[in-house]
């Protein structure tokens, strides 16, 4: 995609986090957007911050594990915009417990959206992107759908789909010769407030997610502040790498150095890699490397 002035963008998450910063940096090259998210609150916050730009704003204030309302998406969307050229699929939960702590329910709503909601966006949207010249799919999948670590195996299970399922679309893409670029990206760790947020079933001290990304906190609301204090990028630092990559038709978006230290040790080193993904929280402690936020 050369560039996103006069395109129409759907993204989930838009309430805060890096749904928040794509939407800020789209609008200010000329995108319109559709902005979804449960939270009608931070969504207007968003909306407001968006609304001077010379664009089209519309709000959806959905749960996205709500199968029928998402069906209702592209028609109200296209009632108002006319047209869809990108789907971010952006929105994420976090469900931290063991497998024999975590319950069926936490298993329906943490897939629902992490892997269920991008799969049906996908599909729905598909007819209608194919319309456009260019168009793109954008998905969110994670560090984590790279490498699993202990107490979070719904999130690992959802990212590790995401990445099947874009992987496999944008094949298939490439074979039909589509205008429709499907896109993966794989954020490190960004200081949002995924974490303080995140369905708790137990909380330690040193839990494996928590040591990752270099958090060492007593208490969930102490750990989530540490989380998005420390976080080496920022939330407009990720939606920067991502329009670029969009831009280059780099399909796989790794975002952070965190990011690429964690995928190329685990290609480098597969049979021991869970043995020393603790390595990064410890340089960065020794270095203090500076937050990426350009």
């Amino acid at each position: 995609m050369k560039d996103f002035s006069n395109k129409v963008a759907l993204i989930t998450g838009a309430g805060s986090g890096i749904g928040r910063a794509l939407a800020t940096n789209l609008a200010d090259q000329g995108c319109s957007l559709a902005l979804v998210d449960w939270n009608s609150e931070s969504l207007e916050e968003t909306k407001e911050i968006v609304r001077k730009k010379n664009i089209s704003v519309s709000t959806h204030a959905i749960d996205i594990s709500d199968k029928e309302k998402v069906n209702e998406l592209p028609e109200k969307v296209l009632n108002i915009h006319n047209q869809i050229d990108i789907v971010i699929n952006n929105a994420g939960v976090s469900v931290i417990g063991s497998v024999d702590e975590v319950s069926e329910d936490d298993w329906n709503w943490g897939l629902d959206i992490l892997l269920n909601s991008v799969i049906q966006m996908t599909t729905l949207f598909l007819p209608y992107l194919e319309k456009r010249p260019e168009a793109a799919i954008v998905n969110t999948s994670s560090i984590f759908g790279l490498f699993s670590v202990p107490k979070q195996s719904i999130y690992n299970v959802g990212k590790f789909g995401v990445k099947a399922f874009t992987e496999s679309l944008s094949l298939e893409l490439q074979m039909s010769e589509s205008p429709v670029e499907a896109y993966c990206v794989f954020p490190g760790h960004i200081g949002t407030n995924i974490y303080s947020s995140s369905r708790f079933k137990s909380f330690e001290q040193d839990d494996a997610g928590a040591a990752v990304f270099g958090t060492n906190a007593s208490t969930i609301e102490e750990a989530g502040v540490q989380f998005k204090q420390n976080a080496p990028s920022t939330p407009d630092y990720a939606a920067k790498t991502i329009l670029k990559n969009i831009k280059k038709k780099n399909k796989r978006i790794l975002i952070g150095f965190d990011a690429h230290f964690y995928d190329f040790m685990s290609r480098l080193f597969p049979k021991n890699f869970t043995k020393i993904i603790w390595i990064l929280p410890f340089f960065r402690g020794l270095f203090s490397f500076k937050k990426s936020s350009k």
